[in-house]
């Protein structure tokens, strides 16, 4: 328990790190501020690694591990993009109130699972890992597109009430850009989605249920939720959406998408 401890104390150091360095200037050339950003990524990413392992060998709790999971994928995506996009490391300040809540969530979830005995084997069939990859790379992705149309719902309001605020110009990406990354991040949803229903309901046919019985509440919601960002794609492609109901229909999905993978296993 002192070495879990220790990881999630050692985690929030590296999250107040990237909460501070969230607000130093970064350029489109590389300088020693990115280098030092992205370095601390990759030691967050690192430290969801050693929490990983940690969680897989000693706490025998489904959600935990899930949490931990999602937490190292979501990361690794992060500073992926970071590396490639100079436009989203400019949202870098969005993603401090979801990564906060991510490390409280997992930090409360595993101090009290600590001492649970489960017996669980999530990795011992080729369909079910693909299964937790694509749902949780897809629910990172969502978030990712939720952060960045809520940028263009900012810039959008203070257009409409012709204000101008210089933190919000030079911190974050133009209204198309963002607009234009959230798309792009949806168009990924749809495919890892997608992949996570088809892998899943490949899984449970070689368990040999009736087929009935794979459309429980998760699917439903998960359907519901491809649904949605299907419908976002196609109407905005179609006859064009304004930006605050773009942010606010992939906010319906992320409630979905949330609801259905954490929602229902608290709940249960």
């Amino acid at each position: 328990m002192n070495l879990y401890i220790s990881i999630e104390i050692i985690s929030f150091l590296g999250f107040l790190l990237y909460s501070l360095l969230c607000f130093t200037r970064i350029q489109t050339t590389i300088d020693i501020h990115r280098l030092v950003y992205l370095f601390n990524l990759f030691f967050l990413f690192v430290i969801g690694f050693v929490h990983y392992v940690y969680v897989l060998n000693h706490i025998s709790n489904t959600l935990t591990l899930v949490i931990s999971l999602l937490t190292l994928i979501t990361f690794f995506t992060f500073l992926f993009l970071s590396f490639i996009s100079y436009q989203f490391i400019r949202l870098r300040i969005i993603f401090i109130p979801f990564f906060l809540i991510l490390f409280i969530f997992r930090f409360f979830v595993g101090i009290s699972s600590i001492n649970d005995n489960d017996v669980f084997e999530l990795f011992d069939n080729t369909y079910l890992i693909l299964h937790i990859i694509t749902s949780l790379l897809a629910y990172s992705l969502i978030t990712i597109s939720l952060a960045t149309s809520f940028c263009t719902f900012i810039q959008d309001r203070y257009i409409k009430k012709m204000r101008f605020n210089r933190i919000i110009n030079d911190s974050l990406p133009s209204i198309y850009e963002s607009e234009l990354l959230a798309v792009r991040f949806l168009y990924l949803t749809i495919v890892f989605l997608t992949i996570s229903l088809l892998s899943g309901l490949n899984y449970f046919i070689e368990t040999g249920e009736k087929l009935i019985y794979f459309f429980n509440e998760k699917v439903i919601l998960s359907l519901f939720t491809l649904f949605i960002t299907i419908l976002i794609i196609t109407v905005r492609r179609v006859i064009g959406l304004s930006g605050q109901m773009v942010f606010k229909m992939i906010l319906l999905s992320y409630i979905f998408i949330s609801f259905s993978y954490f929602g229902i296993k608290l709940l249960g």
